[in-house]
């Protein structure tokens, strides 16, 4: 399903629709940009797309936060085959007026404040978001992902920060004329604000403002207090100033995202530091909304691989056992009774077929060795060394890890350890539970018993 590359990444922001493709080796990427509006009341616009551009499903949006509403509710069920079933019920019945919110949303499944689960739902709001998805399905264009900044803030910052996913936080994106306020709790989005920035001596105060009536929001929704401010600032607004302007510590993500590109264009400043190129055109690792038909195209498109594959390979059998009959049968007829036995005998039965298509979609299910040590090597911390890793993938697929740390202290063992665990968070698929207690410590027995003691860690991922 997601084996394909992306053709292209398309922006939306300020009332313009922004085309990025991917670059040949020495050139960067191709850019293009059409007016929302013209793409919207003239479909022969469509047109002018970029030929590298074109292709259905092979596209990721990029669109503005306010174009995605969120709903919460109570889900009690450990069935997971329930859980969309029930929010197409409950989106379909909390908003009447739009019929294809059914067709576009995701969830997370958290825990309650009060206990047990509940799903957070994210879906499409916006009647030009389904105008334009209308118009561009049209030419052949719709796209495979639709994100937003929040959400692939989201991917960065649990891959940057080991205590993301357990506090309050507030990522203050600064620009030019402009200012992007992304708000989360224990890791998921809760909201956004778009201040319009400007440049008299109150630009400062102004936004302070906003930014103090967001936190009460913040505190009312949470029923708790922000725990963290992050800065990207592309202006002479540092952290000094914002520390002073808030009264509180401000982090500074511009050192801690440096040494690697991103896709960046200037008429859209919000996209600085957040999308690494080399990830933006494969699989994204992070959180978005693809059409529910367009799901189960993909969905489909290993099984319908794998029933050619079956197809030919009992074909191939067939067809040579056929041309040994007929170069046989010339015999005389007592050979001929014994070849007519032979093939009623070597007759493949539909019971046959069914469990070896199923044995081929097994196998296609198991995760790719290649793949699988990738994500487990990108997520592990600086400094850390891999001692041993083990890979099984017969009917419980599963990732076993030794590695070695240098000595620290428990503070700088345990902030590494959470790193690791965001970070293996990120790129599989872990239960939401998963955390320091997965994770064997044990002192090394091949540090200098002499000097400060190194350490090992241990654990198992079981891969679905």
């Amino acid at each position: 399903m997601f084996a394909k590359k992306l053709k292209a990444i398309v922006v939306v922001h300020n009332d313009s629709v922004h085309w990025v493709t991917r670059g040949r080796s020495d050139d960067g990427p191709g850019t293009a940009r059409l007016p929302l509006e013209a793409l919207l009341e003239e479909p022969e616009v469509a047109g002018r797309i970029p030929a590298a551009a074109k292709g259905n499903h092979q596209s990721l949006w990029i669109v503005p936060d306010h174009w995605f509403g969120m709903e919460s509710y109570p889900f009690q069920s450990d069935k997971s085959s329930l859980i969309v079933p029930f929010l197409e019920r409950k989106l379909g019945a909390a908003h009447p007026e739009c019929k294809a919110v059914r067709q576009f949303f995701n969830y997370r499944r958290v825990a309650a404040a009060g206990g047990g689960h509940e799903l957070l739902a994210y879906f499409l709001q916006d009647e030009k978001a389904y105008r334009l998805y209308d118009a561009l399905d049209q030419a052949h264009l719709a796209p495979r992902y639709i994100t937003t900044p929040a959400f692939l803030w989201v991917d960065r910052l649990s891959r940057s920060m080991p205590d993301f996913g357990q506090e309050g936080t507030l990522l203050v994106h600064m620009g030019a004329g402009e200012c992007q306020l992304y708000f989360y709790f224990k890791g998921n989005h809760l909201f956004s604000r778009n201040v319009i920035l400007s440049d008299g001596p109150d630009r400062m105060e102004a936004l302070t403002f906003e930014i103090n009536q967001s936190l009460y929001m913040f505190s009312q929704k949470t029923k708790s207090e922000l725990s963290r401010v992050y800065l990207m600032a592309a202006t002479a607004d540092g952290p000094e100033v914002f520390k002073q302007a808030l009264g509180r510590e401000i982090v500074d993500l511009a050192p801690l995202l440096a040494g690697q590109a991103t896709i960046e264009l200037a008429e859209v400043p919000l996209l600085k530091g957040l999308l690494p190129e080399a990830d933006a055109f494969t699989r994204p690792p992070f959180f978005s909304v693809t059409q529910r038909q367009v799901r189960r195209e993909l969905a489909w498109e290993p099984v319908q691989r794998a029933g050619i594959a079956v197809g030919v390979a009992l074909l191939l059998p067939l067809i040579g056992l056929n041309l040994l009959l007929g170069h046989m049968l010339r015999g005389d007829g007592e050979d001929r009774d014994n070849l007519r036995r032979q093939a009623i005998s070597r007759t493949i039965t539909l019971t046959e077929y069914r469990s070896a298509l199923e044995q081929v979609l097994q196998a296609r299910q198991r995760p790719a060795c290649a793949e699988t040590v990738r994500r487990i090597l990108a997520s592990l911390p600086a400094g850390m060394r891999v001692r041993e890793l083990g890979l099984a993938l017969e009917e419980s697929p599963a990732v076993t890890l030794k590695a070695a740390l240098p000595d620290q202290d428990a503070d700088r063992l345990k902030a590494t350890l959470m790193q690791l665990v965001s970070g293996l968070k990120a790129r599989f698929d872990l239960p939401a539970d998963f955390s320091l207690s997965n994770i064997e410590i044990g002192v090394d027995p091949q540090s200098d018993r002499e000097a400060a003691p190194h350490y090992t860690i241990a654990l198992r991922l079981e891969l679905t």
